[in-house]
């Protein structure tokens, strides 16, 4: 009897064991999944660094999977981000985020997407070629009472314009605003249905190589540094698994380092791998095949540490404010955490430095 209570006791234990181990194992692997993380995204070329993170494997270096849900709008963005149905968004700066903020929606804006720094003024400014041949178009004065083209009311492109309306001594009020899409406008400059636009590329380059339009000047040059696109966190993503959180910033800073490292301080390319990469992220996003055009293409700014031109927002705020499209008081600052991409940016410092 002894025996067979030591014998079962023996028994028991090494199921124990047996189940432990299998536990521990299950857990192991389920450790070893990658973390699932959903990100909408417009389709824009400010998309590039984003493409090239998943390109390279940067992605999966974090222990991340990433599934890409396509958007029409920026403002189409908002509402699946702030219920949890996706975890980032790759959107815009507009008036509606703050009115958003106002009502509630759970979301932070945490790193630069799509900034116009020196030689990266993406966004230029179009005027229809017919105009500018027959004189009626010689400086930014001769835009009073003109159709002008825009993307979106409340857009950041609004913004730019109306700095640029500035330097020919213009009010905002001074023009016909038309809104349209990115690359409606450039065939409405075609059409002569507008006058002049900001166009983002490649729909700007498009525009001037089909001989409609004439670049006047690119936005770096009459906004530096402004922010057009940015990277927003839903609130539950920044609640519910912040170390992920910054290993999708770990992994996307790489890819706008990389993207970054294509370009000389005009914004052309420089031969090499490094641009072929960067190359091959633009014709997959846009099939765009013409290695011409992407040579000609003004490329969009995307800040190393993903540093933000906060002063900016706040001004575009005031303008936006002003044209009453701002509903309530609203702090800038806090729409916007940067503690992630200072995070990643800190640890990738750690790791070139430990190389």
């Amino acid at each position: 009897m002894m025996f067979r209570r030591i014998h079962m006791a023996v028994f028991s234990f090494a199921a124990l064991v047996v189940s432990i181990a299998s536990l521990t194992h299950f857990n192991a692997a389920l450790a070893q999944q990658p973390a699932p993380i959903k990100i909408g995204m417009l389709g824009a070329l400010s998309d590039v660094p984003l493409l090239i993170a998943e390109r390279e494997g940067y992605f999966k270096a974090e222990g991340l999977k990433i599934e890409t849900i396509p958007f029409k709008s920026g403002a189409q963005l908002v509402a699946p981000l702030g219920t949890g149905q996706i975890d980032v968004a790759a959107g815009v700066v507009a008036a509606g985020l703050n009115n958003l903020s106002v009502r509630g929606v759970d979301l932070k804006i945490v790193s630069d997407r799509g900034s116009m720094s020196p030689g990266h003024g993406y966004m230029s400014f179009l005027v229809r070629k017919d105009l500018v041949d027959s004189g009626k178009y010689k400086t930014y004065a001769d835009l009073k009472g003109m159709k002008v083209g825009s993307q979106s009311k409340g857009g950041a492109a609004e913004s730019t314009l109306n700095e640029l309306l500035k330097l020919g001594g213009l009010k905002f009020s001074d023009v016909d605003i038309t809104y349209l899409g990115h690359a409606e406008l450039a065939v409405a400059l075609g059409s002569k249905a507008i006058d002049a636009s900001f166009v983002t590329e490649p729909y700007a380059t498009l525009a001037v190589n089909q001989g409609s339009a004439v670049r006047i000047v690119t936005g770096d040059k009459i906004y530096p540094n402004q922010v057009l696109g940015m990277l927003a966190y839903g609130g539950s993503f920044i609640k519910d698994r912040p170390d992920v959180a910054v290993k999708f910033m770990k992994a996307f800073l790489r890819g706008c380092r990389l993207y970054n490292a294509a370009y000389d301080s005009n914004g052309k390319f420089i031969p090499g791998p490094t641009a072929e990469k960067v190359k091959a992220a633009y014709k997959s996003i846009m099939d765009l095949k013409d290695d011409r055009l992407l040579d000609e293409i003004v490329p969009s700014g995307c800040d190393v540490d993903g540093k933000l031109n906060i002063a900016g927002m706040k001004k575009d705020y005031e303008f936006f404010k002003q044209r009453g499209l701002i509903q309530g008081e609203v702090n800038i600052e806090l729409l916007i955490d940067m503690t992630f991409a200072e995070r990643a940016a800190s640890e990738l410092a750690k790791t070139a430095q430990t190389r």
